[in-house]
């Protein structure tokens, strides 16, 4: 056997001895305790750190030490702004640095009746802790909704949508064509969506009581939860059979909708047709990741850039439809784990602001709703369905649908 070498054991301990020490270094720093911590990034420097991840830890400390102050000082959407990016670059201790003062304010715009602005608070404490979010954040997000009738502004241009089919009787079409077994809504709303299931069906949605404008079937039950801990805690038993549609309209952030997107495949078939809500937005400002007007689709828009970049071995296809059109997903592989495995890397690119492209906000490469791909495309899901086809053989059926015509070019 051969032996390791002494002077390795001892550089690979020194080497580990500097990340301990910087990270001690960059909890000095943030504490503002900053003689201290020049010495100790001298040590871990001396002992082999990398200096790199020297930079990166103080660099995060820095944000932190930003956004906490400006949400003593109620600037709190540059605070968040600051406390997200000290997350990203990994300051030690986390959310833990900085996540009560996020609950205060929360809860002091919730005690003084600042609805929409507590809105946002509570919205940014979901966006901070992402799949670990308790149920009590998103019942507190639902009160401040619920007590906030006047909307969140925005001018008429910024309010305006449109489309050539409404989308709850797109579903009702897609109900009637695929009759499916079982059908699976995440985010319920009033229960529009919900409403045009045909039978059995499971609504997701964390608000404990539902402000519903429609009577659902009997054959269709709401499940209170947000949808991290649905698929989290109740989805194996709850989707048998499998769902053969689905319709995603949860949080409007990316994050979340690519979440519900993986969470969903995972448990769905190779004959799944997945819809999802809000696809394009109709005026940069709904497209903010920040709510300032009444329409708004959040950056949604993102999952089709993103699905395109890392699963081309999917169908997708845009639908021009009213409000903010819609994308379905077909093809899917419940085995495909290269979204999962490479979650932290989008995210960490896509989880941002950003301004949505203009080919997004015209609507490019959408085609009509009443389109013969649509039919087409139901019609070999159905049967693929039926047969219990595989992933290969669902996929080459796809492959010979009819030629989209965009409304866009």
């Amino acid at each position: 056997m051969t032996e390791t070498p002494a002077s390795g054991l001892i550089g690979s301990h020194s080497r580990e001895h500097g990340h301990f020490v910087l990270w001690a270094a960059a909890g000095l720093f943030y504490n503002g305790e900053l003689d201290k911590a020049r010495g100790l990034i001298q040590e871990a420097l001396a002992a082999g750190a990398d200096r790199r991840a020297a930079a990166r830890l103080l660099l995060g400390g820095a944000y932190v030490r930003l956004g906490r102050a400006a949400l003593l000082a109620g600037k709190a959407d540059q605070a968040l702004r600051g406390l997200m990016e000290g997350l990203r670059l990994g300051v030690p201790g986390g959310t833990a640095l900085f996540l009560d003062l996020l609950m205060a304010e929360a809860e002091r715009c919730t005690r003084l009746g600042e609805n929409r602005e507590a809105v946002q608070r509570w919205q940014d404490i979901a966006t901070v802790l992402g799949e670990d979010t308790p149920e009590f954040v998103y019942q507190r997000l639902s009160e401040a909704y619920a007590h906030n009738p006047q909307g969140f502004g925005g001018t008429d241009a910024e309010n305006r949508c449109w489309g050539d089919c409404f989308k709850h009787d797109l579903l009702s079409r897609f109900h009637e064509r695929l009759a499916p077994r079982l059908y699976l809504e995440i985010g319920v709303d009033v229960g529009y969506g919900l409403a045009r299931a045909l039978g059995p069906a499971i609504g997701v949605d964390p608000r404990p009581q539902l402000d519903l404008k429609v009577t659902l079937s009997d054959q269709t039950r709401i499940l209170p939860l947000s949808s991290d801990a649905f698929f989290r805690t109740a989805a194996a038993e709850c989707l048998e059979p499998p769902p053969d549609l689905v319709f995603i309209d949860g949080m409007h952030l990316f994050e979340f909708v690519l979440r519900d997107f993986m969470n969903v495949e995972r448990h769905a078939h190779p004959a799944t047709l997945i819809v999802v809500d809000d696809i394009f937005p109709c005026h940069p400002t709904q497209a903010e990741r920040r709510r300032r007007s009444t329409a708004w689709t959040g950056d949604v828009w993102k999952l089709h850039a993103v699905l395109r970049e890392w699963r081309r071995d999917l169908t997708l296809i845009t639908l021009n439809a009213h409000t903010t059109g819609l994308l379905l997903i077909a093809g899917l592989d419940p085995d495909n784990r290269i979204l999962s495995d490479h979650y932290a890397a989008i995210v960490g690119q896509w989880a941002r602001d950003l301004p949505a492209p203009a080919a997004a906000l015209r609507r490019e490469g959408a085609v009509a709703s009443d389109h013969a791909v649509v039919g087409a495309l139901l019609d070999r899901l159905r049967a693929a369905r039926d047969g219990g086809w595989d992933v290969a053989r669902v996929r080459k059926a796809l492959r010979t649908l009819p030629a989209l015509t965009p409304v866009v070019a």
